[in-house]
């Protein structure tokens, strides 16, 4: 194997590695950036409770005993929280995602460009379905 096969192979992995790093980045920042209200927890700890198939889990303050009233108090910490984390989730998205789908795109074009022409076209179908895809999650996450 020459010198330029070589380099050309090592290149190739290269940018299929920070390819697939970014896109497992990616799906890690959107399933876990934001944390979950109070209410969703309470109502999937129902539906667990009632047979969900997982079991129930307690939140940690609830472990020591609130009273209502203190209950009360934290369902407040918690909603300020969760306005919190909102604003902070879309101030990140406003300063990086842009950056972040640039990456994206570049690492996607240095890979085509290690194709052939027909293999070029076949990964932008793939890469096509797989934005229309996740595209389809985000709207029925913001739907819910």
């Amino acid at each position: 194997m020459g010198h330029r096969s070589r380099t050309r192979l090592l290149t190739a992995v290269t940018l299929a590695v920070v390819f697939a790093s970014g896109v497992l980045l990616g799906l890690a920042g959107d399933s876990s950036l934001g944390a979950e209200p109070p209410e969703v927890t309470a109502a999937r700890a129902d539906v667990d409770e009632r047979g969900g198939g997982r079991r129930p889990r307690t939140r940690m303050y609830e472990q020591v005993g609130p009273s209502e009233d203190q209950k009360l108090f934290i369902d407040l910490i918690f909603k300020d929280h969760r306005a919190r984390m909102d604003a902070l989730h879309e101030e990140f998205r406003g300063a990086y995602y842009p950056r972040y789908q640039a990456v994206i795109q570049d690492t996607r074009g240095a890979i085509k460009e290690v194709f052939s022409d027909k293999q070029a076209t076949e990964y932008q179908v793939l890469l096509d379905d797989f934005d229309r895809r996740k595209a389809e999650r985000n709207d029925k996450d913001n739907r819910d």
